[in-house]
């Protein structure tokens, strides 16, 4: 384990140990990263302020994608669920933009539950990770999870889960357009 990797744990064990119960997540990262710098200078205050509450944004939505839907599950996992015999088949599908997935500070991929159903790969998902012009797994995440006006509100991913695939893949493909949301 890196240096870097063993930080991430001790931070993340110490949020879970020191943030109360009853403060939200997002106020207790911006009260913690505000008071680990050091104050600036008074005029440069409101700049770093700024700064601190998008930080604490960012963190914040990151870990929400990733719990969105029942979490996620490990390559391991996949392989399992996927009746695959060996991790590098779960890492070809990956590469194959078949599988939407993050890699975490270990060096590990990260699979969101809900592209999965009982039977494998949720119908559609490989159709609309090929329309979408991403390469990143948080940025799929987003197109799936979003609601959007255009749909009435729905998700992709609600799409999806009413067989509705070619409406999803039609979504997927004017998702970086002006008219996508």
């Amino acid at each position: 384990m890196t240096q870097t990797q063993t930080a991430v744990e001790k931070v993340y064990e110490a949020i879970e140990t020191y943030r109360p119960k009853d403060v939200p997540l997002q106020s207790f990262l911006l009260e913690v990263v505000e008071k680990a710098r050091p104050d600036p200078p008074v005029h440069d205050q409101e700049e770093q302020k700024a700064k601190n509450w998008v930080l604490a944004s960012g963190i914040l939505a990151r870990k929400e994608l990733e719990q969105a839907e029942g979490g996620s599950l490990s390559s391991e996992e996949v392989a399992e669920l996927l009746g695959l015999k060996h991790r590098p088949s779960v890492a070809y599908k990956r590469r194959a933009r078949e599988l939407i997935a993050w890699r975490v500070t270990t060096g590990k991929w990260r699979y969101p539950r809900w592209q999965f159903t009982a039977n494998g790969i949720l119908p559609g998902i490989r159709e609309c990770l090929r329309a979408l012009q991403t390469d990143n797994g948080f940025g799929a995440m987003i197109f799936f999870l979003s609601p959007r006006h255009s749909l009435g509100g729905k998700r992709p991913l609600d799409l999806l889960r009413k067989g509705d695939i070619k409406e999803a893949v039609a979504v997927a493909e004017r998702h970086d357009t002006h008219a996508a949301w």
